[in-house]
């Protein structure tokens, strides 16, 4: 556990002792749990209320949105306000809004009727990787139309992502709460837990989970390992022993994973999410395959992909990983 990581827990307050207080804020920033630290040290944040005033326009712009089309909010919008204390705790760059792949063409009118421009046209069924559509204008945050939750530029055909029961599950505008832990288990390993405040989110959405859905909701989801490993690092960055442990206790998480795991202790695990899907392909064929897609992407994925040729792609990801 590190000392940074345990004033990362909403509510944690201020370790005994002295600490180095400027040199966490400093690091916080970059780990984008500033307000959240700041509160545990019993420090000012000048940056709160800025962050509070976003979010107070990032909810009318949802509700603008879902005035015409109905959407679910994902991710920063949600927990912001939601299960922050206060949504100035919780900055975001974008409004991630989900909406039943039946509604994304009503979802493109309504949003371009709203003066909102796509970075490109959203094609259902264009491909299984990018599922997503940003979505800007003059003012505001851009809207991130998802209308599938899993959106990323390499496979994760292992993952099996069920919206139409989330479709059903959900109450009030918003997803089941076992339903919004196992998002944002795929979402931080996506993002390789690259900041701390991934598993802040992640240790938020735990608190008082009903382990028994998450777990049977995993298994069918294909997101049993990627649920252990934010587990295994809520316990060992942020010193968090979650109950959920006793239902996804990694014994071995393969090599890849292994790697992966080290990378986000030591915190230096940005950009590698490719070792934790690949400990999540199976055996050594879906692993071959897993790596055949990365480095040559089906014809269907390609589109919207930065960097598309095999070549390139093979050299970005061995970087990453040795950087």
């Amino acid at each position: 556990m590190s000392v940074l990581g345990r004033l990362s827990v909403v509510g944690s307050g201020r370790p005994a002792g002295p600490l180095p207080a400027d040199a966490l804020l400093r690091e916080a920033r970059r780990e984008r749990t500033l307000p959240v630290v700041a509160r545990n040290l019993g420090r000012p944040c000048p940056e709160e209320r800025g962050i509070l005033g976003r979010q107070i326009l990032a909810a009318a712009q949802a509700r603008e949105f879902r005035e015409r089309v109905e959407a679910l909010p994902l991710k920063g919008l949600h927990l912001a306000h939601r299960l922050y204390p206060s949504p100035g705790l919780r900055d975001m760059g974008d409004i991630d809004l989900l909406v039943r792949t039946s509604d994304l063409g009503r979802a493109d009118r309504a949003l371009r009727g709203l003066g909102y421009v796509p970075d490109r046209d959203p094609v259902p069924g264009g491909g299984a990787w990018l599922n997503a559509v940003l979505y800007s204008r003059g003012e505001g945050l851009p809207v991130h139309l998802h209308w599938r939750v899993s959106n990323a530029s390499l496979p994760h055909g292992m993952l099996r992502i069920d919206e139409e029961e989330i479709w059903r599950e959900a109450r009030d505008g918003a997803m089941a709460p076992h339903h919004l832990l196992l998002t944002l288990c795929e979402h931080a390993l996506k993002h390789s837990y690259d900041a701390i405040v991934h598993l802040t989110d992640l240790e938020l959405a735990a608190r008082g989970a009903d382990w028994s859905r998450v777990a049977e909701s995993a298994r069918r989801w294909g997101l049993e390992r990627a649920v252990a490993f934010g587990l295994v690092l809520l316990r060992d960055v942020m010193g968090v022993r979650s109950e959920g442990l006793r239902h996804f206790e990694v014994r071995s998480p393969g090599p890849e994973g292994g790697v992966l795991l080290a990378l986000a202790r030591a915190r230096r695990a940005r950009g590698v999410s490719a070792l934790g899907l690949l400990s999540m392909s199976g055996g050594a064929r879906g692993r071959l395959a897993f790596l055949k897609d990365l480095v040559f992407p089906p014809a269907g994925d390609r589109a919207g992909l930065s960097t598309r040729s095999g070549p390139a792609r093979a050299a970005r990801a061995l970087g990453a990983l040795l950087s």
